[in-house]
């Protein structure tokens, strides 16, 4: 709550000194900055639960699909003699806050008269964010099962968090990447 106070407090300044247009010409520093306050853990919690047990049926499902001996209770999987638990990382609020950090920053240099355009590709960051985390927990699970605990929850555990956060990140671009050259072919078209 005090960072949000904070923020408050800055904009209020902000304003008092050099009103409307010191806000207008500032917007993005000041909408961005918004990304610095913490989220209270309990909202977290409330956020992530859903997604958590989302993900943890998907990965019963698909490891179901191919034979694997597993089962779930709540956010936790087990797997042959492991059990596992989805932890709040994994529901992946922490990669949706930075791919959306990174998404609307790149947008904002992309595409700053595009509100629209920016909006679109802000909306696909969730779905990617989400599906990351879902490999990253499959990777998880399988690693425990082929390899034990100690493999799966050292250096392999961090190393699939940033390798799927690069992909999704790079996934973002390359969406980008293609509906910018999609809409470059239909303007062609229509000129």
């Amino acid at each position: 709550m005090r960072g949000l106070a904070i923020y408050g407090a800055l904009i209020a300044i902000l304003y008092g000194t050099g009103g409307v247009p010191v806000l207008r010409s500032l917007w993005f520093p000041l909408l961005y900055a918004i990304f610095l306050i913490p989220i209270p853990e309990s909202v977290i919690d409330t956020l992530t639960q859903p997604v958590k047990l989302m993900i943890s049926q998907a990965a019963l499902a698909t490891l179901s699909v191919f034979g694997y001996p597993v089962a779930s209770s709540g956010v936790s999987i087990y797997i042959g003699q492991f059990e596992l638990l989805i932890a709040a990382a994994c529901a992946g609020l922490n990669s949706l806050i930075s791919l959306t950090a990174i998404g609307i920053f790149y947008a904002y240099l992309q595409h700053r008269a595009s509100w629209i355009y920016t909006a679109a590709l802000v909306a696909v960051i969730f779905p990617i964010a989400i599906f990351a985390n879902f490999m990253r927990v499959l990777t998880l699970v399988l690693v425990t099962y082929h390899f034990g605990e100690a493999t799966a929850q050292d250096f392999l555990h961090e190393a699939a968090g940033l390798f799927m956060f690069a992909v999704a990140l790079l996934t973002i671009f390359a969406i980008d990447t293609a509906a910018r050259a999609a809409l470059r072919r239909r303007s062609a078209r229509h000129d």
